[in-house]
């Protein structure tokens, strides 16, 4: 029985119990799923996209806009990263339809593999924090736009190919523009500390298979899908435990007034006490 900190911060109480060798043969993660079990979650990057411009004077933006003559008094003119990032924004949402559209598994809704860019920020001179430390002052052409993303992957691929696929994509977005062609996005992985592996447990597990039949003989045929969130049930399976998700019903997640359902929570004991018994058996 693990019962650790820190599951809506990333999950890191559960990343240390791993770390510590503190592993078993499957896992079974108690998260709300309305009394269906959940044998497989995409796996979660959260990433920074750091793309660099030049700051100038905003009295002199019609140097950087317009067509002017190369003489030598010509001020060097700026580049707007706010405005690289927009024509970014719009590339990464192009990007992502194409990834939901070529791809999908066949327990998740289809498109649930999306790309939120949650964060930006925008402005003058790179901080030691990785944020622009002046924002605001528009009189300024900014240098700096940050990108924090939340990216979502399906259960059966892997975080190796996905980064590799999307530093592609980045690295063919940077080489159709000229600035940015010498000054390429950066990219930081793991933003935060926070990674989520796929699981991707078959649905004909004996773990998933009992908690189908416990609950379907005190309740209802339970289905069987995938979670379209993440939970710590990921830092087991990315340490090669097979996972399942069951739980109780409720509401208000995330909110003010988050609850379960008392007789679900009941039920769901009487389910995973008949599944552990079924898994672990007895003496």
């Amino acid at each position: 029985m693990h019962t650790v900190v820190d599951e809506e911060a990333g999950g890191f109480g559960a990343m240390d119990a791993v770390a510590r060798g503190k592993l078993a043969k499957a896992v079974l993660v108690a998260e709300p799923t309305w009394g269906d079990v959940l044998p497989v979650e995409g796996g979660l990057e959260w990433a920074r996209v750091t793309i660099r411009g030049r700051n100038a004077h905003s009295a002199l933006r019609y140097n950087e806009i317009y067509p002017q003559r190369h003489g030598k008094d010509r001020l060097e003119p700026g580049v707007n990263a706010i405005e690289l990032a927009a024509r970014f924004i719009t590339a990464v949402r192009q990007y992502e339809l194409d990834r939901t559209r070529a791809r999908s598994h066949p327990l998740l809704p289809i498109g649930m593999n999306t790309i939120n860019i949650g964060v930006m920020h925008g402005g003058t001179g790179l901080g030691e924090n990785g944020l622009p430390t002046v924002m605001t002052n528009p009189a300024i052409i900014p240098d700096v736009a940050v990108l924090d993303l939340d990216m979502k992957f399906l259960p059966d691929e892997n975080s190796a190919d996905y980064r590799r696929d999307f530093e592609t994509f980045v690295h063919h977005f940077a080489a159709a523009d000229a600035w940015l062609r010498d000054n390429p996005p950066t990219i930081q992985w793991e933003l935060g500390g926070l990674y989520f592996p796929p699981m991707n447990t078959s649905p004909d597990h004996p773990l998933v298979q009992s908690l189908v039949a416990n609950k379907a003989r005190i309740g209802k045929t339970p289905q069987v899908k995938g979670f379209v969130a993440v939970c710590d049930a990921a830092h087991y399976a990315g340490a090669g435990v097979d996972g399942v998700i069951f739980g109780p019903s409720g509401d208000g997640f995330h909110g003010a007034d988050e609850y379960v359902e008392v007789d679900s929570v009941v039920e769901t004991a009487k389910v995973i006490a008949a599944s552990v018994i079924d898994w672990c058996g007895v003496r």
